[in-house]
């Protein structure tokens, strides 16, 4: 029975730990106390996120420091410290991220704080994040970042605020400065060589009768041949002529090389 008592005795003394002080804290099942050393976690080689490898199974809650750098794509990881959530390794990164912030991602949907910009009202977001996004100045929507490039703020310009546009039309003055010079190859006193139809063009027969103006015609076309005549000078003098380009107006979309992703704005939990 004695022997029964002390056993239960120093199981209650020993339920909680301390390393380097005899008193270990209340809220602590391990309180270790050192001025001059840390605690060593365990140095594992994890193959990825979401193998449990080299533990035999997720446990959530577990912590260790990845000593490799193995996987690929999303569930790459690398060398750091690592917790489980019971599906998989989660690296632990450090939270200097501010409110306001923004970043490109392949992600599609929000995460940790991280809201998609997609121009959707504020009141669906959660309470702090709608409160914080109300501070930046988007107290109703925020803005749908969709076809949107970023640029700084001028000083007159709104946070947030979106314009421009993805095409242009060229005018005269959007043309390069070029002169262009040119000249006839002719001067002064001239003529002209054109081509006339020649022959019976005047037979003399005068009526009004359908019949006549029939034959007249006839003759007219069967008697006229092709001759090259030339003009009468006339001075010195010069010709202008005119044409059209050709264009439709059409938009001149001008839009550079790109990688589409989607905007995220960090607003909090």
């Amino acid at each position: 029975m004695q022997k029964l008592l002390l056993l239960l005795f120093y199981c209650h003394l020993t339920a909680q730990v301390g390393i380097g002080t005899n008193v270990p804290n209340s809220d602590a099942m391990l309180d270790v106390v050192n001025p001059s050393k840390g605690v060593l976690l365990p140095r594992v080689s994890l193959q990825s996120t979401i193998s449990s490898s080299p533990m035999s199974n997720h446990v959530e809650g577990m912590m260790v420091y990845n000593t490799s750098e193995n996987g690929s794509g999303i569930s790459r990881v690398f060398p750091g410290l690592y917790y489980n959530d019971g599906n998989n390794w989660i690296r632990f990164n450090p939270n200097t991220v501010k409110i306001g912030e923004l970043k490109h991602s392949f992600a599609t949907s929000d995460h940790n704080g991280w809201y998609l910009m997609n121009g959707r009202n504020t009141n669906t977001l959660s309470a702090n994040a709608q409160a914080n996004a109300t501070t930046l100045g988007f107290s109703s929507n925020l803005p749908d970042m969709a076809d949107i490039f970023l640029k700084a703020k001028s000083g007159s310009e709104v946070l947030g605020s979106v314009g421009g546009n993805q095409s242009f039309s060229i005018a005269q003055n959007n043309l390069p400065n070029v002169n262009f010079s040119g000249s006839t190859n002719g001067s002064g006193i001239h003529n002209h060589n054109v081509d006339s139809y020649l022959g019976n063009e005047n037979i003399g027969l005068l009526s009004t009768t359908a019949l006549t103006l029939f034959i007249t015609e006839s003759v007219a076309k069967e008697n006229a041949t092709t001759a090259s005549r030339t003009t009468q000078s006339e001075g010195n003098h010069t010709h202008t002529v005119s044409f059209n380009s050709g264009g439709t107006d059409t938009p001149v979309d001008n839009v550079p090389k790109y990688m589409a992703t989607n905007i995220f704005i960090y607003l909090g939990y």
